[in-house]
């Protein structure tokens, strides 16, 4: 690795790049680390490693929290704690589509690229400064919805942005 004078020739300010690379690469480490727990992809079953009698670990059931928090301006009603029971193994996506399904609400999806994403819900659509994003746990999750895998007990919000807000 090479030291690299920031105050010019004979300056005195060093930066060394290895102590540089090990500070990256731990910060990598450390968000790459709470994506997984928060999304659930860590080890354990967020419920101390008890399985329910007769369960098979990966059979079952999970029960989630879910809010839809709506722009005012919609005129669209915010749900509010929907407890949305689903397959063990199922996704973020897959809690949206189970309840919309349940409940008659039309969710619109891109599926042009590998992960797909929320377009509309109950007819509120993306814009060009503003869109769909998710929360889990209380947590921004910068993946796809479809990719990110919920436990039982977990809280979901959706909220509509608008990234022109300040």
């Amino acid at each position: 690795f090479k030291t690299i004078c920031a105050a010019g020739e004979g300056g005195g300010m060093e930066i060394n790049m290895k102590k540089i690379s090990i500070a990256a690469a731990t910060l990598v480490m450390v968000f790459i680390m709470s994506a997984m727990v928060a999304c659930g992809g860590g080890s354990g079953d967020n419920n101390g490693g008890n399985t329910a009698a007769g369960s098979s670990g990966d059979k079952g059931t999970v029960t989630v929290t879910m809010d839809i928090d709506f722009p005012d301006s919609s005129g669209v009603r915010d749900i509010d704690d929907a407890r949305v029971t689903v397959e063990n193994g199922s996704s973020v996506l897959d809690v949206l589509n189970t309840y919309a399904a349940a409940n008659n609400i039309d969710v619109t999806m891109d599926e042009s690229s590998a992960s797909p994403y929320v377009t509309a819900i109950n007819g509120v659509s993306q814009t060009g400064t503003a869109g769909w994003v998710y929360e889990l746990n209380d947590q921004m999750v910068m993946e796809s919805a479809a990719d990110c895998i919920v436990s039982d007990g977990d809280k979901i919000d959706w909220d509509f942005d608008d990234w022109t807000d300040d």
